[in-house]
């Protein structure tokens, strides 16, 4: 793939609206922690501090706001299973995706996950932020979004690397080490949903296909997707958008957890 692009990304417009939407979000969540309202922020949980008994099933979630609500619900749809050996770590960060390592480097974020403490079910999650030129650690830019196949194909790159974090090393496929075999790390995709905007909702879409593709040769990905987890379909989730058409409702998440909530249980 040509790299020959040498300019810095420059935030657009529309991203600086999903920065002030992003930042009234994670207002909210912190409002409603003090209220013990039962939402949990962003990096509130430290993978560094924690061991995992033998008995622990631990799932992480992980990505941008939309894993951050997906992970706060979760907790408490976990709870109601009445299984205490589960554990719900939420590591995700507003704002972030794999467009822009340069401010959050979410593979180099997942291979340290995998490397110091993996869990039993990782749930990654992003997509919403990324409707913009693919940049570089350093913020170069390697493929604009006019570039398709570039795109595409660096975006596949960056998703595979997300995945290949738990790959099974056993030369099976399926165990032998971390990825979906005995003892290891079971990765689940979660496609966004098409928002109000529809530079946004497009990405997801265009995102989730790319995810599914990356997917279909790794047994150890399982995808799903919040248009089918929620019934929205290819149409805009309207029932199921916040008032700034971008994040979803606290039912919805909730709703959805409890859709896969039988992909995360204990094999």
């Amino acid at each position: 793939m040509s790299h020959s692009v040498q300019r810095r990304a420059r935030p657009a417009p529309w991203r600086s609206r999903l920065l002030v939407r992003s930042l009234a979000l994670a207002v909210s969540l912190t409002v409603a922690l003090v209220l013990g309202l039962g939402v949990t922020a962003c990096g509130g949980d430290s993978e560094a501090s924690s061991t995992t008994p033998s008995s622990e099933h631990k799932i992480t979630v992980a990505g941008d706001s939309i894993s951050v609500g997906l992970g706060s619900q979760l907790r408490d749809v976990v709870a109601g299973g009445g299984d205490k050996g589960v554990v719900v770590k939420v590591i995700g960060e507003p704002g972030t995706g794999l467009a822009r390592p340069d401010s959050f480097d979410w593979p180099k974020r997942i291979e340290q996950l995998a490397r110091d403490h993996p869990p039993q079910v990782l749930v990654f999650s992003v997509g919403s932020n990324d409707a913009q030129d693919l940049t570089d650690s350093n913020g170069k830019v390697v493929a604009t979004m006019a570039q398709h196949d570039q795109w595409d194909a660096e975006y596949r790159r960056r998703l595979a690397e997300v995945f290949d974090a738990f790959a099974p090393t056993g030369g099976d496929g399926g165990s032998g080490g971390r990825g979906s075999g005995s003892g290891g790390t079971k990765v689940v995709w979660v496609g966004h949903v098409r928002t109000a905007e529809d530079r946004v909702a497009d990405t997801n879409r265009r995102v989730h296909a790319l995810a599914a593709e990356v997917a279909a040769d790794r047994p150890w990905v399982v995808v799903k997707d919040l248009t089918d987890l929620l019934g929205t379909g290819e149409q805009t989730a309207t029932r199921c958008l916040a008032e700034d058409g971008l994040h979803l409702i606290p039912a919805c998440l909730r709703e959805a957890d409890e859709q896969l909530l039988g992909d995360l249980g204990r094999a």
